[in-house]
């Protein structure tokens, strides 16, 4: 029997349960985030001659960072990481239920669990900002409801200018509604037109190639609207390079499992990885897509290089897999609902010293206020919530038909 006949019986043995380096790179995306904002509210309260909120311009954050502004701007695509990652995550199991006739997951227990990972924190992070900044009665009704629901991008209002960034929020409750639809329109498909697994991978592969390019297009003529009235079409290619790999993982798992050249090629992916970003900030920002398709990339290179590790031997690198990072990357979500309300009361108060000054105290105070908050956070509402979650991935991969590879 030859190696590609054993595929779909090795196939669970060689996929990981779970991602290690997931709670690092959810970390590092929020502290990039973080940083960001607070660049991006110094450089406003100063009312710096030439900033322009929403410019993809290299130089915007010069005042602040001089000749590595550049590099700065890379930070403001953390959020890429969260998509890619929640691209990778959350397709994995559906995924396999079209290529490998793997039984295909409790959509309520995947409903159920989405839930819980976001309503609860962001409600309560919601509420408390809602009424600390008074916007209960200027948001109405309307507004509260489309905050609440995930639907801010689509009605702007008071509630929704106290969280702004919660805009990622509705495009990720968006694509969770996705998943399951997709899936079950491929597997109705599916089943009747293809019988082999590399022929349903070649399908996949192909549609979300489509979906980037028709994803990207519609990025470049939506821009970036002040008030962050995105929907899914046009972020679904920052998602695509997690889901891609979530995709192959299934195929590429089991020939990388012991083999000799897997640690080599996650090096080589990781070097592939800096060398995209580096691309980016070298181009001006009036090379908007291209600008999008390195970043996306490299985001995806980003999963993949510690991915490749941990399909190879299972491990992962110390510097991903440590208990500070995992620290972070499990108040991540914390982080990102709580940092920036905060810099828009704290400015007032250390703003009368010079940009890069303002800049660093800003970064400081509410990088500890924070991070104590996300930490509460955790601990009373998160932790809480996540525990009552469901196995739904008990038997991720662990049925296969057998078909022919």
């Amino acid at each position: 029997m030859n190696r590609a006949d054993e595929l779909p019986r090795t196939v669970s043995d060689a996929v990981p349960r779970r991602f290690t380096a997931g709670d690092a790179l959810r970390g590092v995306a929020a502290m990039f985030v973080l940083v960001f904002h607070a660049a991006v509210e110094t450089m406003l309260f100063k009312h710096t001659p030439g900033f322009v909120l929403g410019s993809d311009s290299p130089h915007s954050f010069s005042p602040i960072f001089g000749r590595l502004a550049p590099e700065f701007i890379a930070m403001r695509f953390g959020v890429f990481i969260f998509f890619a990652l929640s691209g990778y995550l959350l397709t994995r199991t559906f995924l396999a239920a079209f290529t490998l006739g793997t039984s295909r997951p409790s959509i309520s227990r995947y409903a159920r669990n989405r839930a819980l990972r976001i309503i609860p924190a962001f409600w309560a992070v919601t509420t408390v900002f809602v009424v600390w900044d008074h916007a209960v009665g200027p948001s109405g009704v309307g507004g509260l409801l489309a905050t609440y629901g995930f639907a801010q991008n689509y009605h702007w209002n008071a509630a929704a200018e106290v969280m702004r960034q919660a805009w990622t929020l509705d495009i990720e409750a968006a694509f969770y509604v996705a998943i399951p639809l997709a899936s079950l329109l491929a597997l109705a498909a599916g089943a009747r037109i293809l019988e082999r697994p590399r022929s349903r991978l070649a399908i996949v592969l192909a549609v979300l190639l489509a979906a980037y390019v028709l994803s990207l297009l519609a990025k470049h003529s939506a821009g970036n609207p002040l008030n962050n009235a995105y929907n899914l079409a046009e972020f679904l290619f920052a998602f695509i390079p997690g889901i891609a790999l979530a995709a192959v993982e299934p195929f590429a798992a089991p020939r990388l499992r012991d083999s000799g050249h897997g640690k080599a090629l996650a090096w080589g992916v990781l070097g592939l990885c800096v060398a995209l970003f580096a691309l980016f900030v070298s181009l001006p920002g009036s090379d908007y897509g291209a600008r999008l398709v390195l970043v996306t990339l490299a985001c995806g290179a980003l999963l993949a290089a510690p991915l490749i590790l941990q399909w190879t031997n299972g491990g992962c690198w110390r510097v991903l897999d440590n208990r500070v990072m995992r620290w972070l990357g499990e108040r991540s979500y914390g982080i990102y609902l709580i940092h920036l309300t905060p810099m828009g009361h704290l400015l007032p108060h250390i703003g009368t010293h010079g940009v890069t000054v303002t800049f660093v105290l800003l970064l400081v105070l509410d990088t500890a206020i924070t991070l104590i908050a996300a930490d509460l956070l955790w601990r009373i509402v998160e932790r809480p919530a996540l525990q009552r979650r469901l196995p739904w991935r008990q038997a991720e991969f662990a049925r296969t038909t057998a078909v022919e590879a």
